[in-house]
């Protein structure tokens, strides 16, 4: 029985995951020590990351010289600078108010659970005006290890008082569908097709917030 909706947020509620990709390649390119191009399915590697691991990739895909904590430095920058001029409600995916309707309809528990930084995803939700919605906001800054570790989604269902059987994960990338399937949810995938992510793990699939609610209906009322 469905009891609780939990939703990732960069890539999901908002379009944020692809804008801060398409800028990567440029910060990559500007510390790389080699001529080697990055490729897409390279650079794909980072998709899901939580922002204190994507250093780590970006480390290998540069080859640069630079310390882990200088380009971790750097990288908050540029992730700070990015996101400060963003216009949150122009790539807001407003459907969602659809299935947070329906879950209020049907008593069903709200949550987001997102390897971003705590005050990221609090000012999304608010310039979004949808913050006040969810019974529970969670951040991969609360553990030692984020998306993939499953941690992040057995927390979140614990503190909603729903077994993660009884949860759905919305999730668009990789590691989060790695996390909330190790956890024990199931899985619905916001399809997107501009990055190389494997979305395979999901257990259905939607192009829209639109088609994630019908999923969301027959698995909370099933024929």
């Amino acid at each position: 029985m469905l009891q609780a909706i939990i939703f990732d947020m960069d890539g999901v509620i908002v379009d944020t995951e692809y804008l801060e990709f398409s800028l990567q390649k440029e910060f990559i390119d500007n510390i790389k020590t080699h001529s080697r191009p990055i490729t897409l399915e390279q650079q794909s590697e980072v998709v899901g990351k939580s922002l204190k691991d994507i250093p780590v990739i970006v480390q290998k895909l540069s080859e640069s010289n630079l310390s882990i904590e200088e380009i971790r430095t750097r990288y908050y920058q540029f992730f700070q600078d990015l996101f400060s001029t963003v216009d949150y409600l122009s790539i807001f995916r407003a459907e969602i108010k659809e299935i947070l309707r329906f879950a209020k309809q049907n008593q069903l528990k709200l949550a987001v659970a997102s390897s971003s930084h705590k005050a990221h995803i609090d000012n999304i939700l608010t310039v979004c005006g949808i913050k006040q919605e969810f019974d529970l906001i969670v951040s991969g800054e609360q553990f030692e290890h984020s998306k993939p570790d499953p941690t992040i989604y057995r927390y979140t269902c614990e503190q909603l008082g729903v077994k993660p059987e009884n949860a759905v994960a919305i999730e668009d990338s990789y590691y989060g569908m790695i996390s909330a399937k190790t956890a024990g949810l199931t899985v619905i995938g916001y399809e997107e097709k501009r990055m190389l992510i494997d979305q395979s793990l999901a257990d259905y699939m939607g192009k829209d917030m639109t088609e994630i609610l019908a999923v969301i209906e027959k698995l909370h009322c099933p024929k």
